[in-house]
């Protein structure tokens, strides 16, 4: 728009400077040339003057361009190598997410060569050399890479992941003060550092980092209270260990006001209030805990907390804390057993009968010995105490590595996953 505006000014001036001239026939300019004398019209000589301009600037431009081809051409050059590496660099890029190693060594090597040495290119060319299993190479790299200030980050981060293979976990606490300095708040460094203090035991640690992964909102506020409640129920079960019940009861209720449905510390919750001597909020506790899913665990909890002092009473606990969840397998187990240690054939015979017969695993064929044999000499021979029952432990089992555990931790100490380790998903 302003050069056509500039155009436009200029065509009327013009128009109007060779108007002026053409009023004026007499204005007339006279020139001695080698002793010629000319005269020639003014208006014929300003026009002359810028067709002269005119030319002297072409001829200006035509040798800036010519002077300038060398220039362009070597810029030229350099930006088809520079797309062309770019090109080989996204390729080696997609070579490694579909896992081919010899097309991503291909493209690592052929991007280096187009371009200069950038981050990206040596993190292509690490990571290739790790994908054809050349851990010695890439340890190379990565270590070149945390030597250069523009690099280091980078290869920091490569090392800490190959440190974290090998299971050294001391040189990973080393790394990451290092990643540390440069990035503090980056949140890989924040996970790992939450995953290794969850491995190595320092529980405190790993809720230092969820808090800071929840303050800078790389972490949903579910899935931090659900971190926490792992650790705080970890180091429920550590106190439980030593007899420090009063801790126990503490942690274990920070962890469920965090997670609710965490029965694992539900559980143990209603243990330590039981040890405490806190019996209403012991049965309370297991009445939730039961509601979540029935153990064996929260049934002597929760009948050592009653304090039965007769078969009745016994019984009476039982229907009371099985109304919480009176569909589960559990359930119907202690009715059944409850009716055969309080006499009741009747009900025994149609609690037994309503048992699935799947469920041989958790007692049921003892149940129908103990019916059998109670109608035939009129009494239970094998019953169980006042606070106790006959409902089989479930050991806690790790989803991921299948590994069972004597006590629910919040770390496999087999595969070092986090979370996984709970009661078999059935439903009980």
């Amino acid at each position: 728009m302003v050069r056509f505006i500039l155009f436009v000014v200029l065509a009327v001036v013009l128009v109007a400077v060779a108007y002026v001239f053409s009023q004026n026939p007499d204005w007339t300019g006279s020139f001695e040339v080698m002793g010629y004398r000319l005269s020639v019209h003014l208006g014929f000589l300003f026009f002359g003057l810028l067709i002269a301009f005119w030319l002297f600037g072409w001829l200006y431009f035509a040798v800036r361009r010519t002077l300038a081809m060398p220039a362009e051409i070597a810029k030229n050059a350099r930006i088809s190598r520079q797309n062309r590496g770019y090109k080989a660099l996204t390729h080696g890029l997609v070579a490694l997410a579909a896992g081919d190693p010899d097309e991503a060594d291909k493209q690592a090597r052929r991007a280096n060569k187009l371009l200069e040495t950038t981050p990206a290119t040596l993190l292509l060319t690490a990571q290739a050399a790790q994908l054809n299993g050349d851990e010695e190479a890439a340890l190379q790299y990565f270590e070149d890479m945390s030597k250069n200030e523009d690099t280091a980050f980078l290869g920091l981060r490569g090392l800490i992941m190959q440190a974290l293979a090998r299971g050294d976990r001391k040189e990973v606490r080393q790394l990451l003060e290092r990643a540390r300095k440069i990035q503090p708040n980056a949140p890989w460094i924040l996970e790992t550092d939450y995953e290794l203090s969850l491995q190595t035991g320092e529980l405190e640690g790993a809720q230092k980092a969820v808090k800071r992964l929840a303050s800078r909102r790389l972490l949903s506020s579910v899935d931090a209270r659900s971190r926490l409640a792992l650790t705080e129920t970890d180091l429920a079960f550590q106190a439980a260990e030593k007899g420090a019940w009063r801790q126990a009861a503490d942690h274990a209720h920070r962890a469920t006001k965090e997670e609710p449905k965490l029965i694992p510390a539900r559980s143990l919750d209603a243990r330590a209030n039981l040890e405490l001597g806190n019996l209403r909020k012991a049965k309370a506790q297991a009445v939730e805990a039961w509601r979540i899913r029935p153990t064996a665990g929260v049934a002597t909890t929760y009948l050592r907390a009653c304090k039965p002092i007769d078969i009745a009473g016994k019984r009476t606990a039982i229907m009371e804390l099985i109304q919480a969840n009176p569909n589960a397998l559990f359930s119907q187990y202690l009715r059944a057993e409850s009716a055969i240690e309080s006499g009741d054939l009747a009900i025994a015979r149609d609690a037994v009968q309503d048992l699935p017969e799947t469920s041989a695993s958790v007692g049921v064929n003892a149940l129908k010995l103990r019916l059998e044999a109670m109608e035939a000499g009129g009494e239970d021979r094998s019953p169980t105490p006042l606070d106790g029952h006959s409902l089989p432990h479930e050991p806690q089992v790790c989803s991921n590595c299948g590994t069972e555990h004597s006590r629910w931790r919040a770390v496999c100490t087999e595969c070092g996953s986090s979370g996984t380790v709970g009661l078999p998903t059935r439903a009980a």
